[in-house]
């Protein structure tokens, strides 16, 4: 089966001090918790009032809505109910979507009981089944019962513990128990999702043609590990290839060029000249952007006036043996695909390397960070209008640089057009939804006609996605709707609208071909 690979960022499982403080969020989570907490805010899985209240029990209706969430972000689209709900005694979309796509499932027949406490039973087969839906098979747990108090269970629910606990995901208390009947706080259930998550990334496998597979021969799984002391020439020569593996992780190269994280501004520009345009970026710093007739397009931000971050939407780079044109199969040095980034992952201690992957799971470029950059917390919310510009202005290099790519004629920003996009990401933030149709049952076409412009072709593409630029870029080359939307043959006209919510871009874009505007 062919696999979409789906995208977001990848955990950093590290455990905070004991100030339960992320930027400026405050949580009442236990010390334990506060990573996985934070990751499923950073991902927009959980409020602002989850993060203060984690202790409290956390619903089955809730957990439902979380789990649908990150498996909409793994899917890269917004999920929708096909049939009417199953259940006499819930309705809502979440636990639709969620038993369509045999997550979750009823109590008893006919019932889901959306406002009961979830149980560690509960959580177990819930965890299991989100892992099929990812294609992922766990396999039988050793033994017959991997807790001592769960043989009053169904059979299947043995099986499925066993199996959780066989990988890893959940564990018992230290008196060998599972306490299957147990009520959970919001931040066990928090966790174990993100356990299943991390566990999911690093168990996907993918053949030549981008296809999911169980066949891990690669792995050198019965190597026999011989402990020697090694020669100290050996030893000095382990440490100048670690050192050698180390600045390699650090550098891309641009049309064989090198650029590294790391960089000061003036080493920058000495090498690349001066950029055609310094913006300032969510984070509140320093973009340099290079947009070379958008052939050759680059961006670097800067911290402290070191390079931090490189992005190279185009094929033309090479790193650590990988380059531009392929597909996730020739990732070299891959650690990871992420499910939420839809991008192949390369760690080292200090960087964090993403490989945008399209739904076609092709690649589509470069994205480089200082491993602690990548896993902040440094995204500002409440962006100045000139600020949103920017970010406008970014948005549609990238999409200048997809179609020049492609062969397709650049697109010309009309400012009436903007507007109305502008009005539209403007009209979903203050009304708090996420759709093509407005507020005041408006559409696509009738908002562009109501701005005075009319065309002969028009279309109309909205994101709704946390963080940057390169975050949206990411959401809009895994869609294959989207992506084959930027690229219309048939449409020569472009507004870009952006507004934000805390720190979610909503992004409008709306495209028309043979425009006339009307005074």
């Amino acid at each position: 089966m062919k696999r979409l690979i789906a995208v977001a960022m990848a955990l950093l499982m590290i455990m905070g001090s004991t100030v339960p403080v992320f930027a400026d969020i405050v949580t009442n989570a236990d010390p334990w918790a506060e990573a996985s907490m934070e990751y499923a805010y950073n991902q927009g899985l959980v409020s602002e009032g989850d993060l203060l209240d984690a202790k409290r029990n956390i619903t089955r209706l809730e957990f439902c809505k979380i789990v649908v969430l990150l498996y909409e972000n793994t899917k890269g689209e917004k999920l929708a109910p096909k049939n009417k709900s199953p259940f006499i005694d819930c309705d809502d979309s979440a636990v639709i979507v969620a038993y369509e796509a045999g997550i979750i499932s009823g109590t008893v027949p006919n019932k889901f009981e959306p406002n009961k406490s979830l149980t560690r039973e509960q959580l177990a087969i819930m965890l299991n089944r989100i892992l099929n839906a990812w294609d992922i098979t766990l396999a039988p747990g050793a033994g017959q019962y991997a807790f001592s108090d769960i043989s009053i269970l169904m059979k299947s629910s043995i099986e499925i513990i066993n199996k959780i606990k066989a990988a890893g995901i959940l564990v018992g208390e230290n008196d060998g128990k599972f306490y299957p009947m147990r009520e959970l706080t919001f931040q066990e259930a928090v966790i174990g999702l993100v356990k299943a998550y991390r566990y999911a990334e690093k168990n996907i496998r993918f053949d030549a043609n981008n296809n999911i597979t169980d066949d891990k021969e690669n792995e050198a799984v019965n190597e026999e590990v011989v402990s020697k002391e090694k020669p100290m020439e050996e030893e000095e020569a382990s440490v100048v290839e670690s050192q050698k593996n180390t600045f390699d992780a650090e550098t891309v190269y641009i049309n064989e060029k090198a650029i590294s994280l790391e960089e000061t501004s003036e080493q920058l520009t000495k090498d690349w000249g001066q950029p055609d345009r310094i913006d300032t970026t969510v984070y509140g710093l320093k973009r340099y952007v290079y947009i070379g007739d958008y052939d050759n397009y680059f961006f670097v931000t800067l911290k402290e006036n070191k390079i931090v971050e490189v992005f190279v939407p185009t094929k033309h780079f090479s790193y650590l043996g990988t380059v531009g044109e392929g597909t996730s199969a020739d990732i070299k040095k891959l650690n990871f695909i992420s499910l939420v980034e839809h991008s192949g992952i390369i760690e080292t201690d200090t960087t964090h390397a993403s490989i945008p992957l399209d739904y076609e799971g092709t690649i589509r470029g470069i994205w480089l960070r200082d491993r602690e950059f990548a896993y902040g917390n440094d995204l500002q919310s409440g962006l100045t209008v000139s600020e949103r510009e920017i970010v406008e202005k970014e948005l549609l290099d990238l999409i200048q640089v997809k179609r020049k790519e492609q062969g397709l004629p650049l697109l010309t920003e009309v400012p009436k057009l903007s507007v109305v996009a502008v009005a539209h990401s403007k009209d979903m933030v203050e009304n708090d939804y996420f759709g093509y149709t407005g507020s005041n049952g408006s559409n696509p076409f009738t908002r562009i006609i109501a701005g005075k412009i009319l065309f002969t072709s028009a279309s109309e593409v909205i994101v709704k996605q946390r963080g940057d630029v390169t975050n949206v870029y990411q959401q809009w080359i895994r869609t294959a709707a989207q992506f084959q939307g930027l690229l219309d043959p048939s449409v020569d006209s472009i507004g870009v609208g952006v507004g934000q919510k805390g720190k979610d871009l909503y992004v409008t874009l709306d495209f028309c071909g043979g425009i006339v505007i009307n005074n």
